[in-house]
């Protein structure tokens, strides 16, 4: 807290220090009025903070988005996480469709963390928000003997919701004892605040979330990322694509399908984000003179930031294609787009371009859904993955627009 510089984080007025459990201006405008404002804190000083880990190990708790795990996984935190035992929550699993079995995603996940470097003692998938799976970890999180614990992980994984977990309802006449938003950079220091679990003392510290600029949900205002940061549980959404095909993901990326067979394309992301499917040769005219009006997102501030610019080819196993094409897998694959969703292809023939804005660079995976949760395709599934298409227009066809 500072009373000195109210540009500066921790700014209160004097008054208010006498309070017992005091905010700073800005927690206090999130909260009470969900104005984010802004506060210039380094990234520098993003990692200063975390650094302070290394000085009193204890547990971490490593927090990761289910929906946006390429986006969540740090590949620089390990030397941060040095002498202190590490759980990794996955936390969000209530916006995945229902046919994933998370708990088949585990040893997936802690492969994929332990290939950056972080030794993982436990996994547990939770939904923060709506509390599915926060027991079962309050409760092993008891059992554990480190006095401090931390939670690190990306901005907007849901590091604040998750401790206000853990904290009774009643401490400070409040329950949000760690100031929550959507939008990511909230916290900009390290807190901590002292707690019973099980008659064990614990001191619980929400760390900053690592702010990066590679995901495409840190490019946007708060108007844009409402439709691009998922609420409820996505509703997969299935399109029927020829060769000289596009699709547009809002104006935040485009799937153009250049050559290939017909087959089904299906889009994990957000269920407000426009979705709008034209012929090839129509998509420059739509992203240069109609992005607003047909698109909708990014608005105009966010242009510069977000809007898709920037090709990368990919092209199926066999194929030939050009260097460091994403290769797509004979059972498919997910081309991954940070801090968005991905996009499901099935493995038959296809070579095309993925445009995202500058510096989001999308990578290729088996398919989450289908492959690594579960084997796809019974033709229940399929029915029901079609049945769920958002609207009329999305489902399959053939005609193109």
């Amino acid at each position: 807290m500072q009373t000195v510089d109210s540009t500066q984080p921790g700014y209160v007025v004097q008054s208010a220090l006498s309070r017992d459990h005091p905010l700073c201006r800005r927690c206090f405008r999130i909260r009470h009025y969900g104005d984010f404002g802004e506060v210039s804190v380094s990234p520098e000083e993003y990692r200063a903070e975390v650094a302070k880990i290394r000085e009193k190990p204890g547990r971490v708790i490593y927090v990761l988005d289910v929906f946006d795990l390429a986006g969540s996984i740090l590949s620089d935190i390990a030397p941060y996480f040095e002498g202190s035992a590490v759980d990794v929550v996955v936390n969000k699993i209530d916006l995945l469709p229902r046919e994933v079995k998370v708990h088949r995603l585990e040893t997936w996940i802690r492969q994929t963390v332990q290939a950056s470097g972080v030794k993982v003692a436990r996994v547990f998938f939770v939904s923060a928000q709506s509390g599915q799976g926060v027991d079962a970890w309050k409760a092993a999180l008891t059992q554990v003997t480190e006095e401090f614990v931390y939670a690190v992980g990306a901005a907007n994984v849901g590091k604040s919701t998750l401790l206000n977990r853990l904290v009774p309802g009643d401490l400070g006449g409040t329950s949000e004892t760690f100031t929550m938003s959507r939008l990511p950079g909230t916290t900009l220091r390290m807190v901590g605040q002292s707690i019973q679990l099980a008659g064990k003392t614990k001191i619980l510290f929400d760390t900053p979330g690592l702010v990066r600029k590679e995901r495409i949900s840190e490019r946007l205002c708060p108007n844009c990322l409402a439709q691009t940061v998922p609420r409820a549980r996505i509703r997969p959404r299935v399109f029927q694509l020829r060769p000289e095909q596009t699709l547009f993901l809002g104006g935040l990326c485009r799937f153009d399908f250049e050559h290939g067979k017909p087959q089904s394309v299906v889009l994990y992301v957000s269920n407000e984000l426009p979705i709008h499917r034209t012929k090839l040769e129509r998509a420059d005219d739509i992203l240069t003179t109609r992005q607003q009006e047909v698109l909708k997102i990014p608005c105009r501030s966010c242009q510069m930031r977000a809007l898709a610019s920037q090709p990368h080819a990919f092209a199926s196993v066999g194929i030939p294609a050009v260097k460091g094409a994403l290769r797509i897998g004979r059972r498919g694959s997910d081309l991954v787009l940070p801090g968005l969703g991905w996009i499901c292809l099935s493995g038959d023939d296809v070579v095309g371009r993925l445009w995202t804005p500058q510096g989001i660079v999308p990578s290729e995976r088996r398919r989450l859904i289908g492959d690594v949760s579960r084997p796809f395709s019974t033709a229940k599934t399929r029915r029901r993955i079609l049945s769920t298409s958002r609207t009329v227009a999305e489902r399959p066809r053939w005609s193109g627009r």
